[in-house]
């Protein structure tokens, strides 16, 4: 029977002790991210909800603005937009979250008994391992060995930032250590449960043991032209070893079981505890009228469509009923993603509030992206790493002998499982959306021999001795895959240089700048990182992983 957690006698006291320093004057303004923890979620069960309720925690009008239009996969419809009005959001949300971390690593060293909370322990090093990782992709260098402990005092409010490599190899060996010492079985009877609090896996350990190893694979493919020691490392470990990982495929309509091997954040499953800015998270940013890009855009419409038919007979990809529509007429024409064909300014809001049904704005010229999805803001996941990316990776893994032997047979089976997984994920949403956002009448469903059919399509399948073409199409299926985990498109692109586009880069976006608040508050340790550089040549630096 596990033990059923409890405030720790004397905790309340240690956080106030920890938590409770007040500025001096000269440190009003400093970075908030720095320094703000609160008292009201100071224990372990309460911290560890906070990182879980934050996973997703993002501005998507940056995916709309910035991601997907840079990867080719949205038509953007406006001119371009101040994408630095979006790109501090996950830098701002990311600190607090690191210093819930490392107060709950504070509070659990002070218990009775600190490995009794093993399994809290790792499952929150896994979900702050991913948020650190996925800042080092979108920034760079960043403060972090000295982040996250502001409540210590108005001196560690200007943290230096740390050297990229040194922190990829830091969080990794974390999250090594993390999925090793997680009990499972038996063994877990010995751990404190937190209950409703594991709001992310729902104590399913076993899962969250494959939610961190899917991590590390995913950066050990990253990190293998500049880290092949480490990365290979990690991959005989899990490749070679056979660990746990996301292997299911066919998830039918329970979205308890696409969680466990799609992982992310699932608003169904978290109904009255969502946070307050939840809603309409997704179709705020589609709609946002700086932006305006719920379109299709030619380059993703060449990989689901063999023939440009407005009928939309040439479509063969079973996910385009789902991702996307046809325009106000029923037809099925995208948007050139040079920009040389403008929608317009069409108004897609009947008041301030109410969003125009489908397809009833009357100067909809071009296909978009599906309106019960952008609208279904309780339902939809919302993904950090499906089975579907994990499948792609060692489809990678074996088609470039990353260690283990060029294997083609392997290739294709785990490329033909991460096109299988990605297809049931979408149709197993649909199937499993209950809510009235989605009438049932405009559901599509999925043919007992569409996904077959879908695999022996000539711009799908694999060509025998054709090793060029054949990585060409994990490349290009892993991206499209990723449509709606706009950050992993946006690493693959970086990463690889191997996905479609139907028209030059004309800017070459490698970074987010960092947020201006650095600039006026940490300036020094911010100079020493940034070179003083502005925004605009900011984003042009590479990350550490990118060729």
């Amino acid at each position: 029977m596990q033990i059923q957690h409890k405030i720790i006698q004397g905790m309340l006291g240690l956080t106030m002790i920890i938590t409770g320093v007040s500025c001096t004057k000269d440190f009003e303004d400093l970075n908030t991210p720095y320094k703000d923890v609160s008292v009201s979620t100071a224990s372990p069960a309460g911290l560890f909800n906070n990182l879980a309720s934050h996973a997703t925690d993002e501005d998507y009008t940056l995916y709309t603005g910035l991601f997907m239009p840079i990867t080719n996969q949205m038509g953007t419809q406006n001119v371009v937009i101040n994408t630095t009005n979006y790109t501090r959001s996950y830098w701002n949300n990311y600190y607090p979250d690191l210093a819930d971390y490392k107060l709950l690593l504070k509070l659990v060293a002070a218990s009775p008994s600190p490995a009794s909370y093993d399994n809290v322990k790792s499952m929150a090093t896994i979900l702050i391992g991913y948020k650190t990782l996925q800042m080092l992709d979108r920034y760079g260098s960043i403060p972090y060995s000295e982040a996250g402990i502001g409540s210590e005092g108005p001196s560690k409010y200007r943290p230096a930032y740390d050297d990229q490599a040194t922190v990829y190899k830091s969080v990794l060996a974390d999250l090594e250590t993390a999925v090793n010492t997680m009990k499972t079985g038996g063994a877990a009877s010995s751990q404190v449960s937190i209950g409703a609090n594991e709001s992310f896996l729902n104590n399913d350990y076993n899962a969250w043991i494959k939610f961190g190893n899917a991590i590390r694979l995913r950066y050990a493919v990253r990190l293998y032209l500049k880290e092949q020691t480490l990365a290979s490392g990690i991959i005989t470990d899990i490749v070679g070893g056979n660990k746990p990982l996301p292997n299911d495929m066919s998830y039918g309509n329970d979205q308890i079981n696409m969680r466990k091997n799609n992982f992310g954040t699932y608003p169904k499953l978290l109904t009255g505890n969502l946070p307050g800015g939840w809603g309409d998270r997704f179709f705020y940013a589609f709609r946002e009228k700086s932006v305006s890009s719920i379109r299709l855009s030619d380059n993703v419409w060449n990989q689901i469509s063999s023939s440009n038919a407005e009928d939309g007979s040439g479509i063969f990809d079973p996910r385009s009923a789902v991702w996307f529509m046809p325009n106000n007429f029923g037809k099925w024409v995208p948007q050139k993603q040079d920009k040389s064909q403008q929608e317009g300014e069409t108004n897609i809001y009947v008041n301030a509030d109410v969003p125009l049904a489908p397809n009833t704005a009357p100067d909809n010229k071009f296909a978009g992206f599906n309106w019960y999805i952008m609208r279904d803001w309780q339902q939809l996941p919302y993904i950090l790493i499906s089975e579907a990316d994990v499948h792609f990776l060692k489809s990678e893994i074996y088609a470039k002998g990353m260690v283990v032997a060029v294997d083609w047979a392997k290739a294709e089976v785990e490329y033909k499982a991460g096109l299988t997984s990605s297809i049931n994920y979408w149709y197993s949403y649909v199937v499993s959306n209950s809510g009235s956002i989605w009438p049932i009448a405009n559901r599509p469903t999925l043919a007992p021999t569409a996904i077959a059919t879908f695999l022996a399509h000539p711009k799908v399948a694999f060509v025998p001795a054709d090793n060029a073409g054949n990585l060409q199409k994990i490349i290009t299926q892993a991206w499209l895959a990723a449509i709606f985990e706009a950050p992993e498109a946006w690493a693959i692109v970086r990463r690889t240089g191997m996905t479609p586009k139907t028209i030059p880069a004309t800017t070459k976006y490698n970074k987010l700048p960092y947020p201006t608040d650095e600039e006026t508050n940490n300036r020094e340790n911010w100079i020493k990182a940034s070179g003083g550089a502005d925004p605009d040549a900011e984003m042009l630096k590479k990350v550490y992983w990118m060729p």
